[in-house]
Formats: structure tokens, sequence, C-alpha cells
């Protein structure tokens, strides 16, 4: 059985469409149950998402010059694109304390 579960950690590499949506495989349908439930107790945190989105671009093979063009291959505005990496920047910060 598969089905898709709310992350906000999961960037699809290819269709932006798919961002924030994990794809999942359970056994059978209890288990996509229980699968489905533990990430219902997972926050979404839209900046991670956010933040997904950001690197997938900047990884790119194009590179980005400007926040207007960022804001422009993200789909994010730019007081979003600030939040994402405030959010990155105190994520890093803690994991490097």
């Amino acid at each position: 059985m598969r089905g898709h579960v709310a992350d906000s950690s999961a960037v699809h590499p290819d269709d932006p469409l798919h961002d924030g949506l994990r794809r999942v495989t359970a056994c059978c349908e209890a288990h996509l149950e229980l699968v489905r439930a533990a990430y219902r107790q997972r926050p979404f945190v839209q900046e991670e998402l956010w933040a997904g989105k950001i690197s997938r671009v900047l990884t790119s093979r194009r590179p980005v010059l400007a926040l207007r063009e960022l804001a422009c291959r993200t789909g994010l505005d730019e007081p979003d694109i600030r939040r994402a990496i405030a959010w990155h920047n105190e994520r890093r910060r803690r994991m490097d304390a």
C-alpha cells in the first residue's frame, strides 16, 4: 500500500506541486494508517518547507543572482524567503551548539 502524508521536510526534486507531501509505503491499510497517524503528530513547519524550496533552487544548475529571482523561482515572496533563511540559520545554530 502506498499513500502520501503531509511533511514540511519533503521537497520533490522536480515537481513543486508535490512539495510538502511525502510518499509512504506500508504493508497493509492498518499499517498505512499507523504511518499517517505518526506523521500527523509531527508539526508542519512552513519555514522548513520554504527552506527546502530555496535549497532546491540554489542547488540547481542555474545560479540565482538576486533575491527577486529567488522569489520568482521558488514561488515565495521576499518576507517568506527571509523567514525561511532565519529558520534554517536557527536550526543550524542549535545543531552546532
